[in-house]
């Protein structure tokens, strides 16, 4: 009787181990990757975009059991991306345009599989309208009228034209300029670097371009409002003697983006 006790015991307890092993693994959540910031969760066959010449984006790996083993798996044999992994972070970084997949598996063969797509730093504008600010205590209501006018008449680019700046690093390039619609390009070269506006801190992109050795010029873009200005202050201070008192003044590209095939 003791004999067949023991041995019922023995089954249950067999039976409840190997139960409580073969549900461990489907009691993990699935694998994620959730932003630094933790406000952006990817899940299983999401995409990850990132730009070239830049430096990518970190992730938290959680889900599955903790024991994590990242892998590339390439559509191309082109390396699209590369990453790095202490145990607790996974940075991801752009190398070449494409698309590839980044798979993510743990001890207890949980996976999921990320679509990393690397797009073009480019970016290519229309110019919607042309505008301009002035700054100056001591201007006259008229005056700033007349300047605003002025500066918006002489611009060279006009509503209809582009700018197209072409990325052949993370900071330098070649910038083709249409003027208007219908006009012919001209083309140059840019160095492009980041500044921060101390009053709201809006990071600002400025473009040093260089169309020829007479003509070189800075374009400072503002992504938050989607413009390009240029300061033209030294061209009309003094020019007339009502403009003596002028302070500042900018002559603004009010831009739109030029969708890419993807979008």
């Amino acid at each position: 009787m003791k004999r067949n006790l023991f041995s019922a015991l023995a089954v249950l307890t067999s039976i409840f181990f190997i139960s409580s092993l073969s549900s461990c693994g489907d009691s993990y959540s699935p694998i994620t990757l959730t932003s630094k910031d933790e406000k952006t969760v990817i899940t299983n066959n999401d995409t990850i975009k990132l730009t070239k010449f830049t430096d990518g984006e970190q992730y938290n790996i959680k889900g599955g059991n903790g024991k994590y083993f990242p892998e590339i798996i390439n559509k191309k044999d082109t390396e699209i991306f590369k990453f790095s992994y202490d145990g607790n972070t996974i940075s991801i970084t752009p190398v070449n345009e494409g698309s590839s997949y980044l798979n993510i598996s743990d001890s207890e063969e949980n996976a999921s599989r990320f679509v990393v797509t690397v797009e073009k730093k480019d970016r290519h504008y229309n110019v919607e309208s042309v505008s301009a600010t002035v700054e100056g205590d001591d201007l006259t209501v008229g005056t700033q009228k007349e300047l605003v006018n002025l500066i918006i008449s002489e611009s060279d680019i006009k509503a209809g034209g582009k700018f197209d700046f072409q990325y052949t690093n993370s900071t330098n390039g070649i910038v083709k300029i249409l003027s208007s619609e219908g006009s012919q390009y001209k083309s140059g070269s840019f160095v492009e670097t980041k500044s921060y506006n101390p009053g709201n801190g809006e990071e600002i992109s400025s473009f040093k371009i260089t169309i020829s050795e007479s003509e070189i010029f800075t374009l400072y873009l503002s992504e938050e409002k989607m413009t390009l200005s240029k300061d033209v202050t030294d061209r009309y201070k003094g020019q007339k003697h009502e403009y003596n008192n002028l302070e500042k003044a900018y002559l603004i590209y009010n831009l739109s983006v030029v969708p890419t095939e993807d979008e």
